[in-house]
């Protein structure tokens, strides 16, 4: 598996650096667009005046898996569940379309990783298991195996 690396610009003086031992959770997201790069999601971001992309990892459509924020920092992806969780966002608008096969096959994948190099990861959700709202629309975490 091979995860693409990015020059991002990141406002550190909003980020919190945290332990790895403290997180316990995979939060699954659907970006609600048909395109979007990892790099135009953090500048939108900073735009905001935000710190910078708030997910860890985006998956594209074609299973290009691309590094966001470091997971070394806490995420800013789902409210009350930061801290103790790594954020993957897939690109795509899941009222519309469903995930491709190779999003899918990259996100156990990456799953898998994330469990091995951080042990105490116990659950994978859905952004919308932890927050009212539509993200991701339909039930990724059955889609990668994570029930």
């Amino acid at each position: 598996m091979k995860i693409v690396q990015h020059k991002l610009h990141f406002n550190y003086d909003k980020m919190v650096e945290r332990k790895l031992s403290k997180v316990y959770l995979i939060i699954l997201h659907h970006t609600a667009s048909s395109s979007a790069s990892v790099e135009g999601i953090n500048n939108d971001h900073l735009k905001r005046g935000w710190a910078g992309i708030g997910y860890h990892f985006l998956i594209q459509p074609d299973g290009t898996i691309d590094e966001a924020r470091p997971i070394k920092y806490v995420g800013s992806h789902c409210a009350g569940n930061n801290t103790s969780s790594i954020g993957i966002a897939l690109v795509g608008d899941f009222r519309k379309t469903k995930p491709t096969d190779e999003q899918l096959k990259s996100a156990k994948e990456l799953i898998a990783t994330l469990k091995k190099q951080v042990p105490t990861i116990r659950r994978v959700l859905n952004h919308n298991d932890l927050y009212k709202t539509l993200c991701p629309v339909v039930n990724l975490k059955a889609m990668v195996g994570e029930v």
